[in-house]
Order: C-alpha cells, then sequence, then structure tokens
C-alpha cells in the first residue's frame, strides 16, 4: 500500500509541476501578445499601417490560458470557494464536501471535454481557416481542457484513497480550501502518513 500511496503522490507531484510549466508557457505566451498588441497600436498611429491578425492571435491566446489555467489553478487550490458555512461545519461535513466539490469538478472538466472535441472535429473535416488553420488553436485550447480532466482524475484519486485511509492532513491539502499553506504541505502530508503506518 505504501508504494501504491509513493506513487499517486509523484502523480500529484508530476502534475503540479506539468501544469505549473503550462501555465508559465502561457503567461509568456500572453506578455507576447501584450507587445504584439503595443506593436499594432504603434503601427496603426505611426504608420496608418494595421498588423493583421492581432485581434485574431489574442483571442486564440485567450482561449488556450483559460482551458490551460484551470489546472494550475486547481492545484494552486486558487478557485473561488465560498466557504462561509465550509469552515463552521464539523470536520466529517468539511472532508464529505471537498470531497464531493473534487468529483464534481472531474466530471465538469469530462464534461466541457467531451463536448469541446466537437469544435475541434468540425474544423478538421470543414478545413475551416481563418490566418491560421483553425485546427492548431483549437488543438491546444482542447489539449488544455483534456489536460484539466486528467488533472481532476489524479487528484480526485489521491483524495478518495486519503478518504479511505482516513488521511484528513492529505485531504485538507489537497481539495480543502487554501488556508495559505506552504507548497511543501503535501509533502508534509506524505511523510506524516509513512510515519503513522
Amino acid at each position: 500500500m505504501n508504494s501504491f500511496l509513493h506513487a499517486l503522490d509523484v502523480l500529484v507531484s508530476l502534475t503540479r509541476a506539468i501544469s505549473r510549466h503550462a501555465a508559465r508557457l502561457m503567461g509568456l505566451l500572453l506578455l507576447a501578445v501584450v507587445v504584439f498588441i503595443g506593436a499594432e497600436i504603434l503601427m496603426r498611429q505611426l504608420f496608418n499601417h494595421p498588423l493583421p491578425g492581432v485581434h485574431e492571435y489574442a483571442g486564440y491566446v485567450l482561449a488556450m490560458l483559460s482551458a490551460w489555467g484551470l489546472s494550475h489553478t486547481l492545484m494552486e487550490r486558487a478557485h473561488i470557494r465560498i466557504d462561509v458555512v465550509h469552515g463552521k461545519l464539523p470536520a466529517f461535513s468539511r472532508h464529505t464536501l471537498d470531497i464531493l466539490a473534487m468529483l464534481a469538478l472531474n466530471l465538469v472538466a469530462w464534461v466541457i471535454l467531451i463536448n469541446a472535441w466537437p469544435v475541434l472535429g468540425k474544423s478538421l473535416s470543414n478545413g475551416s481557416t481563418a490566418n491560421t488553420p483553425l485546427w492548431i488553436p483549437q488543438l491546444l485550447w482542447l489539449s488544455g481542457y483534456a489536460w484539466f480532466a486528467i488533472t481532476t482524475s489524479v487528484l480526485g484519486l489521491r483524495v478518495l484513497v486519503a478518504a479511505c485511509l482516513r488521511d484528513t492532513t492529505t485531504l485538507e491539502t489537497l481539495a480543502g480550501p487554501d488556508h495559505g499553506e506552504s507548497e511543501g504541505a503535501l509533502a508534509q502530508a506524505a511523510s506524516t502518513t509513512k510515519e503513522t503506518r
């Protein structure tokens, strides 16, 4: 069982690292869009010649950013939560709500992915193009939602295992509201779990 838990914790850490790197890449793309828009404004003002496709590329980047940002936001527990009632409940009720929220988020992630796929499929079958073939930005957008679905599944599995083992520290660290814990909280929870066994 310890090797299974260790493998799950490694998988969660790997998922967190990939999500963090994807978020950084999306941040760089957003900065590139800002520079591109600034250059377009200057070209239009100084030379009366706008750069083509600026708004289109900005839209692509924002769509990709929103899709890929979901995983990083989830791993950092930065999604907006209304926890006025949550904090006043007994521990069992809080943990139950955290598990239900994680499972519901996993369901939503897979529904989004399933419903986003036809958008890419239609562009591929029609050969739709704008400044670029539309399947390229749509594939990057869809892959962000696919990663979000994978992330929610990995995190959901780890949360369920923690609940079965009555490992409330890991459960709160992964699925509870963020109270400003450090990044190493999962590692500390994993080491605490090993020490108690």
